[in-house]
């Protein structure tokens, strides 16, 4: 078996590229019983859940909620938080929300004018993923990788990352531009690419020498994986070409369109397509820090698939005693805990270069702008942490903080220590007491 660069892509006719799986033939021979390296996740939900989201029982005893009953396949690898506050400030609940949610930040003032509050701006820090980038340091394609669904305007209701103050780090939640973007050589004639889908021929079909030539230096566990990525290239191709782009077909002008990425309905498509694309992105190891978030604050996505016509926040506003709202509500945070626990199970499914699976050595965050939509308040706001990235968290575990006064920058100082990251503060300090007892 030969060796193989990292960086080894598959090129082929019309400029098409493809990156590879991170394989074993990728690694030094002397490195090649090395550890994976370690991998942090954000998955976001918009407009808070319901006070009976969060387990029942002890710690290492507990039932899940019905809200988080999907998770339970991965029970043993979940660490559910309750009880902090989740801190902010500047703009309305929703802005600040959204905006201190993993920053532990407030907003500075600013353009956006919130409801009941003065205009406020972007947050005054960054986002603990963007911590975590940097700490970690890999020498990856991307340091990041931002995905959105249907996320909305350029606001601070719709921006949730931040590399640093006063820098929003936008999502792509077009799932055509993140596979041209991420799955291509960064040096692809765009053009050419572009004229190439036009003509509905797969990147894939483009680079079929080159993989032929490739495949031939690979040992057999090698080809096998290599084999499974493209399988997974060639299935997301075909969604994106069936479901979701409509080329021209008389290739007067070659530019492919989005044909629904942003309609109401494909919502689970367009999310779907970005998981596969997400823990894609971490097998070739393009890079090692990922979010996706669903919406965006004050979302009003129509759950029409669940049989929802009501607008998202605006069942979020109805009052507790309304049972149709709460119903309705309880079907959305439950739909969400199915992408969570889809994610998941995607991650396990995939083999790592160094052994086991990509879930071994990723810690997921699933986070909300807030706890209760009618209210806007943050206290309690959910907080589901699942696998340990390659750390010290011992997972199977339900924490409640309740009533020991304690804000949610502890939980994010707390992932900084879990992904090794030696840090005594995270966001503004007078909100930070230290990491949560218990979790690391």
């Amino acid at each position: 078996m030969k060796s193989l660069s990292r960086r080894t892509i598959l090129r082929g006719t019309a400029g098409a590229a493809i990156a590879l799986p991170f394989l074993e033939a990728m690694r030094p021979r002397r490195a090649r019983a090395a550890a994976p390296p370690r991998r942090f996740v954000v998955m976001f939900s918009p407009n808070g859940t319901l006070p009976a989201w969060a387990p029942a029982g002890s710690e290492l005893s507990f039932t899940l909620s019905p809200i988080l009953s999907p998770l339970a396949p991965h029970q043993g690898d979940l660490i559910v938080v309750q009880g902090l506050l989740q801190q902010g400030g500047g703009g309305d609940g929703h802005q600040n929300g959204i905006g201190g949610m993993l920053t532990g930040s407030p907003l500075n003032p600013g353009p956006f004018a919130g409801v009941g509050a003065p205009p406020a701006g972007w947050a005054t820090g960054p986002s603990v993923d963007q911590r975590i980038a940097e700490g970690l340091a890999a020498p990856t394609p991307f340091r990041s990788l931002e995905l959105g669904v249907q996320v909305g305007a350029a606001d601070d209701w719709g921006r949730m990352i931040y590399r640093a103050a006063n820098q929003p780090l936008p999502p792509t939640d077009d799932p055509l531009a993140v596979y041209d973007t991420v799955f291509s050589d960064l040096h692809t004639d765009a053009a050419a690419l572009a004229q190439q889908r036009a003509r509905h021929k797969s990147i894939l079909d483009a680079v079929g020498a080159e993989y032929t030539r490739v495949a031939g230096q690979l040992g057999s566990a090698d080809r096998q994986r290599l084999d499974a990525h493209l399988t997974a290239v060639r299935e997301i191709e075909t969604r994106l070409t069936t479901n979701l782009v409509e080329s021209n077909p008389a290739c007067v002008d070659p530019a492919v369109r989005a044909l629904s990425a942003q309609t109401n309905d494909v919502f689970p498509d367009v999310g779907k397509l970005q998981m596969d694309l997400l823990a894609m992105a971490l097998a070739c190891d393009l890079t090692r820090v990922a979010s996706l978030q669903w919406s965006r604050s004050i979302s009003q996505v129509r759950f029409t698939w669940l049989g929802i016509p009501d607008g998202h926040h605006d069942l979020s506003h109805r009052s507790d005693g309304d049972t149709d709202a709460v119903n309705k509500l309880t079907q959305i945070n439950t739909w969400y805990a199915q992408q969570m626990a889809g994610l998941i199970a995607r991650l396990k499914a995939t083999p790592d270069a160094g052994g086991g699976t990509l879930f071994d050595s990723t810690l997921v965050l699933w986070c909300n702008e807030l706890a209760k939509g009618n209210t806007h308040s943050r206290q309690d706001a959910p907080y589901v942490l699942a696998g340990t990235g390659g750390g010290p968290l011992v997972t199977g575990r339900f924490l409640n903080y309740e009533g020991q006064g304690l804000a949610h920058n502890d939980l994010l100082l707390s992932i900084l220590n879990a992904m090794g990251i030696p840090d005594t503060t995270f966001g503004q300090a007078s909100w930070c007491a230290g990491p949560l007892a218990g979790l690391v």
